[in-house]
Protein backbone atom coordinates (compact mmCIF):
# COMPACT_ATOMS: atom_id res chain seq x y z
CA UNK A 1 0.00 0.00 0.00
CA UNK A 2 1.24 3.25 -0.77
CA UNK A 3 -0.22 6.57 0.62
CA UNK A 4 0.59 9.82 1.68
CA UNK A 5 4.52 9.46 0.36
CA UNK A 6 4.95 6.04 2.03
CA UNK A 7 4.69 2.57 0.71
CA UNK A 8 3.68 0.15 3.75
CA UNK A 9 4.08 -3.49 3.42
CA UNK A 10 1.91 -6.68 5.52
CA UNK A 11 2.97 -9.88 5.54
CA UNK A 12 2.39 -12.94 6.34
CA UNK A 13 4.47 -15.23 8.17
CA UNK A 14 5.03 -19.54 7.61
CA UNK A 15 2.10 -20.83 8.57
CA UNK A 16 3.34 -22.45 11.30
CA UNK A 17 4.52 -19.33 12.81
CA UNK A 18 0.89 -18.40 12.98
CA UNK A 19 -0.20 -18.72 16.17
CA UNK A 20 2.71 -16.48 17.39
CA UNK A 21 3.51 -14.43 15.41
CA UNK A 22 0.53 -12.07 13.91
CA UNK A 23 2.56 -10.71 10.78
CA UNK A 24 5.64 -8.86 9.54
CA UNK A 25 5.25 -5.48 8.33
CA UNK A 26 7.85 -2.71 6.37
CA UNK A 27 7.66 0.61 5.92
CA UNK A 28 9.93 2.78 3.73
CA UNK A 29 9.48 6.24 1.49
CA UNK A 30 7.65 6.28 -1.50
CA UNK A 31 9.96 6.59 -4.58
CA UNK A 32 7.40 7.99 -6.75
CA UNK A 33 5.49 10.50 -3.77
CA UNK A 34 4.38 14.20 -5.13
CA UNK A 35 6.11 17.13 -4.00
CA UNK A 36 1.98 17.65 -2.27
CA UNK A 37 2.63 14.62 0.32
CA UNK A 38 5.41 16.45 2.21
CA UNK A 39 2.75 18.22 4.30
CA UNK A 40 1.19 14.76 5.31
CA UNK A 41 4.14 13.34 6.50
CA UNK A 42 4.64 16.36 8.91
CA UNK A 43 1.30 15.27 10.58
CA UNK A 44 1.51 12.90 13.39
CA UNK A 45 1.08 9.42 13.42
CA UNK A 46 -1.31 7.59 15.95
CA UNK A 47 -0.56 4.27 17.36
CA UNK A 48 -2.76 2.75 19.64
CA UNK A 49 -2.38 -0.15 21.78
CA UNK A 50 -3.64 -3.53 19.99
CA UNK A 51 -2.44 -6.54 22.49
CA UNK A 52 0.84 -7.52 20.52
CA UNK A 53 4.24 -7.00 21.42
CA UNK A 54 6.35 -5.70 18.40
CA UNK A 55 9.98 -5.84 17.32
CA UNK A 56 11.05 -2.74 15.54
CA UNK A 57 14.32 -2.55 13.34
CA UNK A 58 15.10 1.24 12.61
CA UNK A 59 17.07 0.81 9.16
CA UNK A 60 17.07 4.07 7.78
CA UNK A 61 16.25 7.73 9.60
CA UNK A 62 15.00 8.59 12.86
CA UNK A 63 11.56 9.38 14.59
CA UNK A 64 10.23 11.17 18.07
CA UNK A 65 7.54 8.96 20.27
CA UNK A 66 5.93 9.97 22.74
CA UNK A 67 2.51 8.70 24.79
CA UNK A 68 -0.60 10.42 23.91
CA UNK A 69 -1.21 11.38 27.56
CA UNK A 70 2.46 12.73 28.24
CA UNK A 71 3.63 14.95 25.64
CA UNK A 72 6.11 16.39 26.91
CA UNK A 73 8.34 13.01 27.60
CA UNK A 74 9.76 12.21 24.23
CA UNK A 75 11.87 10.06 22.78
CA UNK A 76 13.95 10.21 19.86
CA UNK A 77 13.90 6.86 18.34
CA UNK A 78 17.47 6.17 16.00
CA UNK A 79 18.16 2.56 17.33
CA UNK A 80 16.06 -0.69 17.32
CA UNK A 81 13.98 -1.86 19.84
CA UNK A 82 11.56 -3.90 21.61
CA UNK A 83 7.82 -3.03 22.89
CA UNK A 84 6.41 -5.17 25.18
CA UNK A 85 2.74 -4.64 26.79
CA UNK A 86 1.52 -1.42 25.89
CA UNK A 87 -1.41 -0.08 27.25
CA UNK A 88 -1.82 3.10 26.15
CA UNK A 89 -1.66 4.95 22.88
CA UNK A 90 1.20 6.78 21.28
CA UNK A 91 1.97 9.20 18.79
CA UNK A 92 5.14 9.81 16.34
CA UNK A 93 6.76 11.87 14.29
CA UNK A 94 9.30 11.48 10.91
CA UNK A 95 10.04 14.30 8.78
CA UNK A 96 10.75 11.43 6.13
CA UNK A 97 13.10 9.43 5.00
CA UNK A 98 12.51 6.33 7.32
CA UNK A 99 12.65 3.24 6.74
CA UNK A 100 11.21 0.60 9.00
CA UNK A 101 10.88 -3.45 9.46
CA UNK A 102 9.20 -4.66 12.21
CA UNK A 103 7.31 -7.77 13.44
CA UNK A 104 3.77 -8.26 15.67
CA UNK A 105 3.66 -10.91 17.98
CA UNK A 106 2.34 -12.71 21.05
CA UNK A 107 3.92 -11.28 23.94
CA UNK A 108 4.59 -15.01 24.97
CA UNK A 109 6.22 -15.22 21.97
CA UNK A 110 8.32 -12.72 22.71
CA UNK A 111 8.35 -13.76 26.26
CA UNK A 112 10.14 -16.92 25.44
CA UNK A 113 12.62 -15.39 22.59
CA UNK A 114 13.81 -13.34 25.12
CA UNK A 115 14.12 -15.83 27.93
CA UNK A 116 12.98 -13.36 30.68
CA UNK A 117 10.08 -12.04 31.91
CA UNK A 118 8.43 -9.14 30.36
CA UNK A 119 7.08 -7.79 33.76
CA UNK A 120 10.35 -5.00 32.68
CA UNK A 121 8.73 -4.48 29.36
CA UNK A 122 5.56 -2.90 30.70
CA UNK A 123 4.80 0.20 28.90
CA UNK A 124 8.27 0.95 27.63
CA UNK A 125 10.34 0.13 25.09
CA UNK A 126 13.82 -1.25 25.28
CA UNK A 127 16.93 -0.68 22.82
CA UNK A 128 17.74 -4.20 21.14
CA UNK A 129 21.34 -3.82 22.42
CA UNK A 130 20.48 -3.65 26.01
CA UNK A 131 18.95 -7.46 26.04
CA UNK A 132 22.03 -9.55 25.54
CA UNK A 133 20.07 -11.16 22.84
CA UNK A 134 23.23 -11.58 20.28
CA UNK A 135 20.41 -13.35 17.67
CA UNK A 136 18.19 -9.96 17.60
CA UNK A 137 21.23 -8.27 16.68
CA UNK A 138 22.56 -10.48 14.12
CA UNK A 139 19.05 -10.67 12.18
CA UNK A 140 19.08 -6.66 12.76
CA UNK A 141 22.34 -6.87 10.88
CA UNK A 142 20.70 -9.19 8.17
CA UNK A 143 17.52 -7.17 7.59
CA UNK A 144 19.39 -3.93 7.09
CA UNK A 145 21.36 -5.63 4.34
CA UNK A 146 18.50 -7.31 2.38
CA UNK A 147 18.10 -4.73 -1.27
CA UNK A 148 14.58 -6.17 -1.60
CA UNK A 149 11.41 -6.79 0.38
CA UNK A 150 10.60 -9.43 -1.06
CA UNK A 151 12.82 -11.38 1.16
CA UNK A 152 11.93 -9.55 4.42
CA UNK A 153 9.49 -13.03 5.30
CA UNK A 154 12.25 -15.47 4.26
CA UNK A 155 14.69 -14.04 6.71
CA UNK A 156 12.18 -13.62 9.85
CA UNK A 157 10.71 -16.94 9.10
CA UNK A 158 13.99 -19.18 9.20
CA UNK A 159 14.90 -16.69 12.77
CA UNK A 160 11.56 -17.56 13.70
CA UNK A 161 11.29 -21.20 13.25
CA UNK A 162 14.33 -21.81 14.94
CA UNK A 163 13.48 -20.62 17.68
CA UNK A 164 9.79 -20.34 18.42
CA UNK A 165 8.93 -23.45 21.06
CA UNK A 166 6.96 -21.86 23.43
CA UNK A 167 5.82 -23.23 26.68
CA UNK A 168 2.59 -22.27 27.57
CA UNK A 169 1.12 -21.59 31.02
CA UNK A 170 -2.47 -23.34 30.66
CA UNK A 171 -4.43 -21.26 32.68
CA UNK A 172 -3.07 -18.29 30.64
CA UNK A 173 -3.71 -20.19 27.63
CA UNK A 174 -7.44 -20.61 28.62
CA UNK A 175 -8.06 -16.87 29.93
CA UNK A 176 -6.41 -15.59 26.56
CA UNK A 177 -8.70 -17.85 24.57
CA UNK A 178 -11.42 -16.52 26.67
CA UNK A 179 -10.78 -13.08 26.75
CA UNK A 180 -10.03 -12.92 22.92
CA UNK A 181 -13.40 -14.57 21.92
CA UNK A 182 -15.49 -12.46 24.42
CA UNK A 183 -13.42 -9.65 22.45
CA UNK A 184 -12.50 -8.12 25.84
CA UNK A 185 -15.73 -8.48 27.56
CA UNK A 186 -14.80 -11.26 29.97
CA UNK A 187 -14.90 -10.40 33.97
CA UNK A 188 -11.03 -11.34 35.30
CA UNK A 189 -12.27 -11.77 38.51
CA UNK A 190 -15.13 -13.77 37.87
CA UNK A 191 -13.14 -16.02 35.30
CA UNK A 192 -10.28 -16.69 37.65
CA UNK A 193 -13.49 -17.77 40.34
CA UNK A 194 -15.08 -20.26 38.20
CA UNK A 195 -11.52 -21.62 37.64
CA UNK A 196 -10.40 -21.58 40.99
CA UNK A 197 -7.28 -19.25 40.55
CA UNK A 198 -6.05 -17.26 42.70
CA UNK A 199 -6.60 -13.65 41.15
CA UNK A 200 -2.88 -12.25 42.39
CA UNK A 201 -1.40 -15.55 41.44
CA UNK A 202 -2.80 -15.11 37.65
CA UNK A 203 -2.02 -11.86 37.33
CA UNK A 204 1.74 -11.93 38.17
CA UNK A 205 2.04 -15.16 35.44
CA UNK A 206 -0.09 -12.92 32.64
CA UNK A 207 1.65 -10.04 33.31
CA UNK A 208 5.41 -12.02 33.35
CA UNK A 209 4.29 -13.63 29.91
CA UNK A 210 2.19 -10.97 28.44
CA UNK A 211 3.98 -7.46 29.75
CA UNK A 212 0.61 -6.47 30.97
CA UNK A 213 -2.44 -7.64 33.29
CA UNK A 214 -5.32 -9.48 32.51
CA UNK A 215 -7.37 -6.40 33.04
CA UNK A 216 -5.64 -4.31 30.80
CA UNK A 217 -4.91 -6.78 27.93
CA UNK A 218 -9.43 -7.55 28.01
CA UNK A 219 -9.32 -3.26 27.84
CA UNK A 220 -7.43 -3.10 25.13
CA UNK A 221 -8.86 -5.79 23.05
CA UNK A 222 -12.14 -4.20 24.29
CA UNK A 223 -11.06 -0.63 22.74
CA UNK A 224 -9.59 -1.88 20.11
CA UNK A 225 -12.44 -3.56 18.27
CA UNK A 226 -14.56 -0.75 19.12
CA UNK A 227 -12.30 2.02 17.51
CA UNK A 228 -12.22 -0.55 14.58
CA UNK A 229 -15.77 -0.56 14.39
CA UNK A 230 -16.05 2.80 14.67
CA UNK A 231 -13.86 3.80 11.83
CA UNK A 232 -16.12 1.72 9.34
CA UNK A 233 -19.35 3.06 10.66
CA UNK A 234 -21.38 4.27 8.36
CA UNK A 235 -24.22 6.82 8.29
CA UNK A 236 -27.64 5.64 9.66
CA UNK A 237 -25.93 2.00 10.62
CA UNK A 238 -26.36 0.52 13.82
CA UNK A 239 -23.66 1.80 16.26
CA UNK A 240 -22.01 -1.99 16.57
CA UNK A 241 -18.85 0.53 18.16
CA UNK A 242 -20.77 0.48 21.34
CA UNK A 243 -21.60 -3.32 22.13
CA UNK A 244 -18.99 -3.82 24.54
CA UNK A 245 -20.02 -1.09 26.84
CA UNK A 246 -22.33 -0.63 29.17
CA UNK A 247 -23.94 2.66 27.01
CA UNK A 248 -22.49 5.54 25.16
CA UNK A 249 -21.22 7.69 28.25
CA UNK A 250 -18.32 4.50 29.28
CA UNK A 251 -17.43 3.80 25.71
CA UNK A 252 -16.81 7.80 25.52
CA UNK A 253 -14.36 7.39 28.89
CA UNK A 254 -12.50 4.73 27.43
CA UNK A 255 -12.09 6.77 24.06
CA UNK A 256 -10.92 9.68 25.94
CA UNK A 257 -8.87 7.38 28.03
CA UNK A 258 -7.05 5.46 24.83
CA UNK A 259 -6.41 8.47 22.59
CA UNK A 260 -6.77 11.46 25.08
CA UNK A 261 -9.85 13.42 23.36
CA UNK A 262 -13.69 12.64 23.03
CA UNK A 263 -15.18 10.96 19.80
CA UNK A 264 -16.96 13.69 18.59
CA UNK A 265 -13.68 16.10 19.30
CA UNK A 266 -11.40 13.37 18.03
CA UNK A 267 -13.83 12.98 14.72
CA UNK A 268 -13.24 16.63 14.21
CA UNK A 269 -9.55 17.15 14.58
CA UNK A 270 -8.55 13.62 12.45
CA UNK A 271 -7.04 15.99 9.94
CA UNK A 272 -3.69 16.11 12.46
CA UNK A 273 -3.48 13.11 12.74
CA UNK A 274 -2.45 10.20 10.15
CA UNK A 275 -3.51 6.63 11.35
CA UNK A 276 -2.26 4.74 8.22
CA UNK A 277 0.04 1.87 9.73
CA UNK A 278 -2.41 1.38 12.61
CA UNK A 279 -5.39 0.78 10.79
CA UNK A 280 -3.43 -0.72 7.66
CA UNK A 281 -2.46 -3.38 10.62
CA UNK A 282 -5.40 -3.38 12.22
CA UNK A 283 -7.34 -3.66 9.40
CA UNK A 284 -5.47 -7.45 8.46
CA UNK A 285 -5.69 -8.59 11.94
CA UNK A 286 -9.64 -7.96 12.18
CA UNK A 287 -10.70 -8.40 8.50
CA UNK A 288 -8.10 -10.61 7.45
Amino acid sequence: MAREGMRYWRIRPDARLMPWIHCYWYVEPDPHGRPEHVDALDRHQLLIPDGHSELVFCLEGAFTRWRVDAPGQRAQMRTSYVIGGRSHSVLTHTPGGLRLAGVKMDPRALHTLLKMPLTEFRDTTLACADLGCQGLLDLEDEVAGLTSVDRLAIVFDRFFLRRMAVNEEPSIARLLQRIRATQGAQSIMEWARDHAVDPRTLERRFLGRMGMTPKQYARILRFKNAYHRLGMQKPGERRTYLEPYYDESHFNREFRHFLGTSPMSWLNEAARFRTTIADHLLDGELNG
